[in-house]
């Protein structure tokens, strides 16, 4: 069985589609169709269904994955000890949400690039529902979270730690040496959220709602970096994770409110599908990501 083929079908299955798994591995597409079939000539079995132009793995396909996954972990795993342990290489899909892909991965991925630069990353960024999708579809290795705590017996927990979210506002804010700050005290100001529905901004709005309280955001913005530089210019505060103004925080340029319903407490965690079989260059990120 050839080794090249099985990487193939490995592929196609990862991307559901033979023209996006040729364009990965630089194949043409009639080579990848040629391939995954001499697989199936080889098996006597198929392993894809193909329904106009859509594919998915049949049930011997799904098995044939699990083993070749196998396989691959072990050939990675002699190649790694075979060059002493440090010449790691292959890909790895991560997905995660955007305020933690810009707060706490910069470092950890310049830290791990010089230390294993033949691995290459592949990031996406998304809601808790969007990210679990592709990890569930296999269209990502492992996700990072940040919302309530995830417990799913189909999911394997890597790494977790809770953080707190909470009101913000810069150090010459009007409000910034108040020792109490009322809600309606915060209402006075404009006020930055992130999208409504969303993860810790779903807790901040039950929570608001369990003290019979609401807040209309002046403005709704994803990227919590924006919303801290909003912070730091204006007479605006911000909700956010504590983590994303941790610098700020230490230089006393930002600060947090003080209220006795908050900061609320939601999670980072770091999730790979149960049944996921790890490379040794997955496992080399898993120990570098600090969270």
């Amino acid at each position: 069985m050839d080794f090249k083929n099985i990487q193939t079908f490995i592929k196609v299955a990862e991307l559901k589609s033979f023209s996006l798994a040729a364009l990965e591995l630089g194949y043409s597409q009639s080579a990848v169709s040629t391939q995954i079939s001499n697989l199936e000539k080889e098996l006597g079995q198929l392993l894809f269904d193909r329904i106009g132009h859509k594919i998915s793995l049949t049930a011997n396909g799904i098995l044939f994955l699990q083993y070749t996954q196998n396989i691959q972990l072990l050939t990675e795993e002699l190649n790694t000890q075979l060059n002493g342990g440090t010449d790691l290489s292959g890909t790895i899909r991560i997905a995660m949400a955007d305020s933690i892909c810009t707060s706490i991965f910069p470092n950890i991925l310049i830290d791990f690039q010089h230390q294993y630069s033949k691995v290459k990353i592949i990031i996406k960024t998304g809601v808790t529902s969007e990210i679990f999708s592709l990890l569930s579809n296999n269209e990502v290795d492992m996700v990072c979270t940040l919302d309530f705590k995830i417990q799913r017996p189909d999911f394997y927990i890597l790494k977790e730690t809770a953080v707190n979210a909470n009101f913000y506002l810069s150090s010459k804010h009007p409000l910034a040496q108040n020792k109490q700050v009322a809600i309606a005290d915060i209402k006075q100001y404009p006020i930055y959220l992130t999208e409504e529905n969303i993860s810790y901004r779903k807790d901040l709005d039950d929570k608001l709602a369990k003290l019979n309280q609401f807040i209309i955001p002046t403005y709704e913005i994803g990227n919590v970096q924006v919303i801290k530089e909003l912070i730091l210019d204006s007479d605006g505060i911000g909700f956010i994770p504590e983590f994303v103004v941790k610098k700020e925080l230490i230089q006393k340029s930002i600060l947090p409110i003080s209220n006795p319903h908050f900061p609320i407490t939601v999670w980072v965690q770091l999730i790979c599908h149960r049944g996921k079989a790890l490379t040794p260059a997955m496992k080399a990120l898993i120990q570098f990501i600090e969270i």
